[in-house]
Parts: structure tokens; sequence; C-alpha cells
């Protein structure tokens, strides 16, 4: 039974418990264990009827989200140290020493 049959289904049931204590007011005492039956009756259908709701809704398609990917870390450039212009070292020449021939 689909859902919206058992919402007519229920509305008959209501109706009929109406009936029954209506005719329970007006001093039938019969009518109290039939209204009661017809209670528990909506009651029992009440509750498969919301079980019925649940499992249809579990049913239907979801709808997806985007996920969100995370963005890439960015990389670190390279660390290229400062390179400082060497000066030329001062280079001594040596001193040559003539050397003086002894004769």
């Amino acid at each position: 039974m689909n859902l919206s049959g058992s919402i007519c289904g229920l509305r008959s049931m209501l109706d009929n418990a109406e009936v029954e204590i209506k005719s329970l007011e007006a001093g039938r005492k019969a009518s109290s264990a039939r209204a009661r039956k017809s209670l528990q009756n909506i009651k029992t259908s009440c509750h498969n009827l919301r079980k019925a709701v649940t499992l249809h809704t579990k049913a239907l398609p979801t709808k997806t989200r985007k996920k969100d990917e995370p963005e890439p870390e960015p990389v670190p450039e390279p660390v290229v140290p400062e390179v400082k212009p060497v000066k030329p070292k001062k280079v001594r020449k040596t001193r040559v020493k003539k050397m003086e021939c002894k004769e």
C-alpha cells in the first residue's frame, strides 16, 4: 500500500472510531470496546505508516556535495645563498735576492 492509500485508510478508521465514541456518549456501553479497538487499529496503522515514510525517505536519492579539494601547498623556492663577490687576493711578490758573484 502506498503512503496516500494509508492516509485514506486512517481517515476511514478515524471516522469509524468517531461513530463508536458518539454512540458511547449516547449511553451505549457496548460501543466502548469497539471504540477502543478502533483506536488501537489507528495506533498500529500510524506506527506502520511512520515506518513506511522512513523507508521511503531513505530510498530517495541524495544529492552529493562537491568535495572541497585542499589547495596544494605552495612549493617553497630553493634558498640560494647570496654569493658575495670575491676580491682578488693581493699576491706578494717574493724578492729575489741578487746574488753577487764573489770572485
